[in-house]
């Protein structure tokens, strides 16, 4: 770590004319250079003055993120500071490739930055080593917000105590390294401890082909066999037309009987940035973990990344339910099976296989609790927004209304905490359709639930986490003339602003001679405080009955 400021020596800065620390509210733009006004996707490219040759020169943006890295942070930091590092160097840069400060060269060349101590150090000499490139790659897509604002990432040394200088505008460098190494933090959580009120947000959640938008993926399966196909549908730039991404449709991508299937739910569990299929399975010797890669091209047929045969202790006899989420908070999601075990001392247990990747680790049990919950659903996600996921329990009452229970994660101990109640749901669990994802892109994933209203309508409610570990339920539509038994639903970031958007499947019905009419597939765009409903496409050839939206 550097041992100076690094917005330079402030009477240079001042006679400079710009500080690398700015008051809360930063100089906007007088006009553009770089011209890039996206606040979700990074330049392609950032202009730099070269301080050496008087020249401006027109950088690669993530080549420059990677030369900066390995010019300001030391290599013997943790991963998760790293990573901090890296979301700090990318917005301070990203910043002012959005608000220009007018700099220009002796040539009248405009640029974005220099790459002296003034805004950050640039040495494209410098070699860029494989932890520094790694940090950058897993945050890549990460900004942070204050509310709505896009705001400068500035960064100090400090002085190696974790709490010592935080001020709520700056990063520390030294005193986050002693935050990850000492308390465990994580890179969230580092990012939530020296930025006050700040959203970590991620766009492109539910992303199968790799453009950083949401998708819908459809998997059909066979109910004789089980022989299952699928495909992604996503959406062109506006928004309006559709597009088959690896329509394999044709291809069986695996072969399960209805009774072997224990769970299935989507994650990137490969880490490339693209959703894969999971899905737990009652094998011949035991338990199996199969993982249905997705690609640029499509979903790969199956493979197995774990099985109780080969790890004879972990789990025994019991029900089991899947789910999919990053517990470890390393960027990449992993396999939690949750195990219920009846008789006089029941117990309901959690346990994790953990990503490398191209496997599943052996499971490790990371939660459990007295009691049987065979009748609860569970989701996973990051409410408490502290990086790695939690689980959110949702258990039926004897009085009517449905319990929400949370079990926190202890990222410093990779388990979870004991159940807390977080709220309830005044209806019963099996007129919800619960799922989660961020609805307000603060960082925090929401329970989402589709409620049954009336006889066969829907409402949608967002219950939406807070930093308080409760949630805060907010009708998101009014009630809707959609069928709430012949729909089915799943999350994904559709519209690329990092709030959690839905997909429907809805049956159609049949025609006068009984004849089925297929699927239409709806979209419900999240404005941060309603959902909006709007057709996307109908198929007169997806059977309703057969398909389950991922």
């Amino acid at each position: 770590m550097r041992t100076r400021l690094i917005g330079g020596v402030v009477a240079l800065a001042i006679a400079l004319g710009a500080l690398a620390f700015p008051s809360a509210e930063p100089a906007q733009a007088r006009s553009t250079c770089t011209g890039w006004t996206s606040r979700i996707v990074p330049p392609t490219s950032i202009r730099v003055y070269r301080t050496s040759t008087g020249r401006t020169e027109k950088v690669p943006f993530r080549f420059y993120v990677e030369k900066v890295m390995a010019s300001e942070w030391g290599r013997t930091a943790p991963a998760a500071a790293l990573r901090i590092g890296a979301i700090a160097v990318k917005q301070f840069a990203w910043y002012y490739a959005i608000h220009w400060r007018g700099g220009k060269d002796a040539a009248g060349h405009c640029f974005d930055v220099t790459d002296s101590s003034r805004d950050q150090l640039y040495r494209p000499s410098r070699a860029t080593v494989a932890k520094h490139a790694a940090a950058v790659a897993a945050t890549w897509r990460i900004t942070l917000r204050k509310g709505e604002r896009f705001f400068l990432t500035g960064y100090r040394p400090g002085t190696g105590s974790c709490t010592a200088h935080i001020d709520g505008s700056r990063l520390y460098q030294r005193d986050a390294v002693d935050c990850v190494r000492r308390l465990g933090d994580t890179t969230e959580k580092v990012a939530r401890r020296f930025f006050s009120s700040v959203s970590y947000v991620t766009p492109g959640a539910g992303d199968y082909t790799g453009d950083w938008r949401g998708d819908l993926a459809v998997v059909s399966v066979a109910p004789d066999t089980g022989a299952t196909t699928a495909h992604v549908q996503t959406s062109d730039a506006g928004y309006k037309a559709t597009v088959a991404a690896g329509d394999l449709t044709g291809l069986t991508l695996t072969t399960v009987q209805p009774d072997r299937l224990l769970g299935r739910a989507g994650g990137d569990v490969t880490g490339d940035g693209r959703g894969d299929l999971v899905q737990l399975v009652q094998a011949d010797k035991g338990l199996a973990l199969q993982v249905i890669p997705g690609g640029k091209a499509g979903f790969a047929p199956a493979v197995t990344w774990w099985t109780d045969a080969a790890d004879p202790a972990a789990l025994n006899a019991g029900t089991y339910r899947l789910v999919v989420a990053d517990f470890n908070g390393d960027g990449r999601a992993d396999a939690g099976v949750v195990r219920v075990l009846p008789g006089q001392a029941p117990t309901t247990t959690l346990f994790v296989a953990t990503s490398t990747r191209t496997a599943f680790g052996a499971v490790a049990q990371r939660w459990s609790v007295a009691g049987d919950l065979s009748a609860s659903a569970f989701l996973a996600g990051d409410v408490t927004g502290d990086g790695p996921a939690d689980l959110v329990v949702l258990t039926p009452t004897q009085a009517g209304p449905t319990a929400l229970q949370v079990a926190a994660s202890q990222p410093a101990t990779r388990t979870l905490r004991p159940l807390a109640a977080w709220g309830t749901e005044p209806v019963a669990l099996d007129a919800m359709h619960p799922l989660i994802g961020d609805v307000d892109r603060d960082g925090r994933e929401d329970l989402i639930v589709v409620r049954r209203s009336g006889k066969d309508s829907i409402q949608v409610v967002a219950q939406r986490s807070r930093s308080s570990s409760t949630f805060s339920p907010l009708a998101f539509t009014g009630v809707l003339a959609q069928s709430f038994a012949r729909s089915r639903f799943s999350v994904a970031d559709l519209w690329r602003d990092g709030r959690a958007d839905l997909g429907a499947l809805v049956d159609r019905g049949k025609d006068a001679g009984g004849k089925p009419l297929g699927t239409a597939v709806l979209r419900f765009r999240s404005t941060g405080t309603a959902y909006v409903r709007s057709a996307w496409f109908y198929s007169s050839t997806l059977a309703w009955e057969t398909s389950f939206p991922y």
